[in-house]
């Protein structure tokens, strides 16, 4: 198949601070048969758009962030609700945007009841939404990695090359490992995958030097597809995601939410899932365990 070049300009996250880092980012994509885009349409629609715009009346919404395909999204995520749903009465349905910027702006309106992300903790919108559990396991750090057989062999020789992030919105994979390459003053080439799983990709194809990822997703990712890589800088640890809830949801509802998802360890159902899900399930959490997030995110301006 013939390779197609697109280049297009991104604002910097630094908002006019490293402009002349981030001028332009461009993205290799295979010419597809015409038919292939209409399937990945339809299967965006079922996943994501038909439970969003068919809420079933009673119904709460649950945000997910953007983090893989819609595909495994809705096959890692929809169990889950059906779970929680069946467990407390409570009908719950998946609903997010097509971009990462689309999922955080319907947050910013107030339009999910519940839901996973660490962006909340960005200035605009901190403080509505609540922290009331986390995905459990390990913390995360951001990983910049870089094939195993890579002439890299340290950040320096990231200068004027190509990483993959997933987008300038994400924390642990974009804000982290800029903040690190600013700091270390070097001018790398940012290329925006759209998701963790589509900067991994783009790694595996050799169409970047390196992969500015989430270290859970980069364990599975290189699991799944037999990616071997080397790691070039490791950052501090941050909490896993959150699960957070709107003021509005009353009080009963958020505890019985809370209590199924802490409960999945300790639930054969739940744990069978969490098994097909690879999860360790689900922890306690509260807002202080977000102030490395938040610190992060006031030092970039955000």
């Amino acid at each position: 198949m013939k390779r197609r070049q697109t280049t297009c300009r991104i604002p910097s996250l630094y908002r006019g601070r490293l402009d002349a880092r981030f001028q332009i980012r461009t993205v290799s994509i295979l010419r597809m048969p015409k038919l292939v885009p209409t399937l990945l349409a339809l299967c965006f629609a079922f996943c994501i758009a038909g439970p969003a715009h068919a809420t079933e009346p009673g119904a709460l919404v649950f945000g997910v962030l953007n983090q893989q395909s819609p595909r495994l999204t809705a096959e890692r995520w929809n169990p889950l609700l059906h779970y929680l749903t069946e467990t407390t009465g409570i009908p719950l349905q998946m609903k997010m945007g097509r971009t990462v910027q689309e999922t955080d702006a319907m947050m910013g309106r107030g339009e999910f009841d519940f839901a996973y992300t660490n962006h909340n903790f960005q200035s605009e919108y901190d403080g509505v939404y609540k922290v009331i559990a986390r995905w459990g396991g390990e913390p995360i750090r951001c990983i910049i990695a870089v094939p195993d057989d890579s002439p890299l062999r340290s950040l320096k020789d990231l200068q004027a090359r190509r990483i993959a992030y997933p987008s300038e919105d994400a924390f642990v994979a974009y804000a982290v490992p800029r903040m690190i390459l600013d700091s270390a003053d070097i001018r790398a080439e940012a290329v925006f995958a759209g998701n963790q799983e589509g900067a991994l990709a783009q790694l595996k194809a050799r169409q970047v030097d390196a992969a500015a990822v989430n270290s859970r997703f980069l364990a599975q990712y290189a699991e799944r597809e037999g990616l071997r890589h080397r790691s070039l800088f490791v950052s501090e640890e941050f909490a896993e995601l959150p699960v957070i809830a709107h003021p509005r949801v009353p009080r009963d509802k958020v505890e019985a939410i809370r209590r199924a998802l802490l409960g999945m360890q300790h639930n054969p159902q739940g744990m069978a899932l969490l098994l097909k899900m690879k999860s360790p399930g689900f922890e306690p959490a509260g807002e202080r365990d977000y102030d490395n997030v938040r610190r992060i995110y006031r030092k970039i301006g955000q």
